[in-house]
């Protein structure tokens, strides 16, 4: 039998919007991440190329190099910050004809994984260690790919040195991808691998072009990120009574919350979009397996330094070089994703099954969903908002309950979500109910 409702009054209505406006403030340690972001992608720049069929025989050059190279400061950080716990592993997948890898071959991913206490949960943070020039063919031109996506491996290196002293409830997937200049050939690839095994990606991240370069517009915002996320699920069940409300919008909308109140002042801007024109990201494969999963991106992309050939022309320079990099900001979108990983990973499963009861006309709002064992979730949080705000209004907690009736809130006019509070007080995601 279902525990008795609870009954919540039009006061609520008049929840504030979470938020903070306070100064930034510098992170503990922030010159030492800084320094070791700046070592970090300048080393994977000084490989010349990394492009996917640059080859593997050079011990100094190309994507084979920079492959080993990864390997070996993943069992570095491992042994430094993670006690030997990190499970170093070099996946590789081989792949038959594709437009962009026309002769097939050999792809290699490099996967750092921190065990958790439930082992079947994943939470990725990812970033593409593949470059490339302006011919997407181009497997031997200098593309040093400093910002795309050096910078971004990098923050996933920095975020297994900041996680490495914990014992995670969800297992933690550090990873570095190959293939994603050649249409997203590593992370597809490797969505399924993960499918096929039977794990539960809970959270996927990717870092791509993080650099913070003053773009193309003369505009330098040192203290925004864009984080992009898709409103309906392009693959998996669609979500019905919103268009925006698929599971990696509401991963978007946690990790903002969790961001903003790690890094005060600083703006994770939620761009509601999958991704850029023209462009995509390694976050597309999981989306389209019905994963909650999420591409950070700088604010103001400067597209003289992506996909260009290193070279200057009537005094101004072009090529992907670490000389346009801002590495005080690549270590602020580090700590927001360290930050990030750690809530969704130390935290419980999301909600499963929350339902609205449409059944029959009313003004009040009945709202279900599947209770866990109390050892797992020892509350449950609801999230409202107006159909036409973006974000959550406050949590209401209801308790340890599995039925809500919120008495004088239309299911007409108001959304719903559902998170999972642990007996620590760590929250799930949201979960919408539809």
């Amino acid at each position: 039998m279902l525990a008795m409702a609870h009954l919540l009054s039009l006061a609520l209505c008049g929840l504030p919007s979470q938020g903070s406006t306070a100064a930034p403030q510098p992170p503990p340690a922030a010159s030492q991440a800084q320094a070791r972001i700046e070592r970090d992608i300048r080393a994977l720049a000084g490989f010349g190329t990394r492009h996917t069929m640059s080859g593997s025989d050079d011990p100094a050059r190309g994507i084979g190099a920079s492959r080993d190279w990864l390997a070996a400061q993943f069992e570095s950080i491992s042994k430094e910050y993670c006690g030997g716990r990190l499970r170093v592993e070099l996946v590789s997948f081989q792949l038959g004809s594709s437009e962009r890898m026309p002769a097939g071959g050999t792809l290699v991913n490099v996967l750092a994984t921190l065990p958790g206490r439930e082992p079947d949960r994943l939470v990725v943070v990812s970033g593409h260690y593949d470059s490339r020039a302006k011919d997407p063919m181009d497997a031997h031109s200098d593309a040093p790919g400093a910002n795309d996506d050096a910078s971004g491996v990098a923050v996933v290196l920095e975020c297994a040195r900041a996680l490495g002293g914990k014992t995670p409830r969800a297992s933690i997937v550090f990873m570095a991808l190959a293939g994603e200049e050649q249409q997203l050939l590593g992370s597809t690839a490797q969505a399924q691998a993960f499918a096929d095994a039977g794990l539960v990606v809970e959270a996927f991240i990717t870092n791509d072009i993080v650099g913070g370069a003053r773009g193309s517009n003369g505009r330098l915002e040192p203290h925004r990120v864009r984080l992009f996320s898709e409103g309906q699920a392009s693959g998996g069940k669609r979500v019905l009574t919103s268009e925006s409300d698929a599971p990696s919008r509401q991963l978007a909308r946690f990790l903002e919350e969790v961001g903003e109140r790690e890094l005060p002042g600083f703006d994770v801007d939620l761009i509601f979009r999958q991704d850029r024109f023209l462009r995509g990201g390694d976050h597309k494969p999981f989306n389209k397996l019905g994963v909650a999963a999420v591409r950070f991106t700088e604010p103001n992309e400067n597209y003289d330094f992506q996909h260009e050939n290193v070279r200057t022309v009537d005094g101004k320079p072009f090529g992907d070089l670490p000389e346009f990099v801002d590495y005080e900001f690549v270590a602020r979108v580090a700590r927001i994703n360290a930050a990030g990983v750690a809530a969704l990973a130390e935290g419980p499963r999301p909600v499963e099954n929350a339902r609205l009861d449409t059944r029959k006309l009313s003004s009040d709002t009945r709202i279900t969903w599947d209770k866990r064992p109390k050892e797992e979730v020892a509350s449950y949080r609801v999230r409202m908002r107006k159909t036409d705000e973006s974000r959550w209004r406050a949590p209401l907690d209801v308790g340890y309950v599995e039925e809500i009736v919120l008495q004088g809130y239309s299911k007409d006019d108001w959304l719903f979500a559902l998170e999972a509070c642990d007996p620590r007080g760590l929250v799930s995601y949201p979960r919408y109910a539809e």
